[in-house]
């Protein structure tokens, strides 16, 4: 009888469920400093072999400049610089003739300094992980592509050169000689932010082919410039007109 007692009263302890209720309530700011905080040594010491790791491809010599790169409006060295780098490595990658490159000003973060263009320098101009795509495309398209950035000053392009009045193009040409024509098809290596509809450019996202060639711009980037830095040759940025305002 006992023993039956003491499991009804278990049992009905254990199905109490008891409710708690705030009494106080208090705050108070705890300041967090990376700088005054003491460092955990043995985490240092396995740490130390990634970051001298990580400084070592940081820190390599590409290239070098005889003076400061600079992007401009509407146009400039540094966007001429890039936008022929991403078209001679993106056609190396892909394997056949590409017509254009296109590059969003405004994913242009940084200039490259005079002097040493390191793998650093190149992720401080390019810091994002933006692929290679390359699209097929009408003429007419292009040429509404080739508007939709000339507007308010921000096509940068490779492969072509163009005359706009008004922020709307006048005329195309490729470095071929061929004239930009409505009805011909075309390629043009850009981003793929830019591809799927970024910078407010929807209509670029119903091409006739849409191609990712699989290769970061930053590391088509990289390997320009170390390819450029084996010739011993210095980088002289100039500004070659492509872009004209009549």
């Amino acid at each position: 009888m006992k023993k039956h007692l003491l499991l009804l009263a278990l049992a009905a302890l254990s199905a109490c469920n008891p409710s708690y209720h705030l009494t106080n309530r208090t705050a108070s700011r705890i300041g967090v400093d990376s700088l005054s905080a003491t460092t955990d040594s043995s985490v240092a010491r396995f740490l130390t072999p990634y970051r001298q790791g990580l400084e070592k491809t940081m820190n390599e010599v590409l290239a070098r400049s005889t003076a400061r790169i600079e992007k401009g409006q509407p146009e400039g060295p540094l966007n001429d610089l890039l936008t022929d780098a991403l078209l001679k490595q993106a056609i190396e990658r892909y394997g056949k003739p590409i017509d254009c490159s296109h590059l969003n000003y405004g994913g242009i973060r940084n200039n490259l300094p005079q002097g040493n263009i390191t793998t650093g320098s190149i992720f401080e101009v390019m810091p994002f992980d933006n692929q290679l795509i390359v699209l097929t495309m009408t003429g007419d398209m292009l040429r509404q592509m080739l508007n939709h950035f000339a507007k308010g000053d921000k096509l940068v392009i490779g492969g072509l050169r163009a005359k706009l009045h008004n922020g709307q193009l006048q005329s195309a040409t490729f470095t071929n000689g061929r004239t930009l024509q409505p009805n011909e098809t075309y390629t043009v290596v850009m981003s793929d932010y830019v591809a799927n509809g970024g910078d407010e450019a929807g209509f670029l996202k119903n091409p006739i082919k849409s191609e990712n060639i699989n290769y970061l711009m930053r590391d088509a980037l990289i390997d320009y410039f170390r390819q450029l830095g084996k010739t011993g040759q210095p980088i002289n940025p100039v500004s070659d007109g492509r872009i004209s305002i009549e």
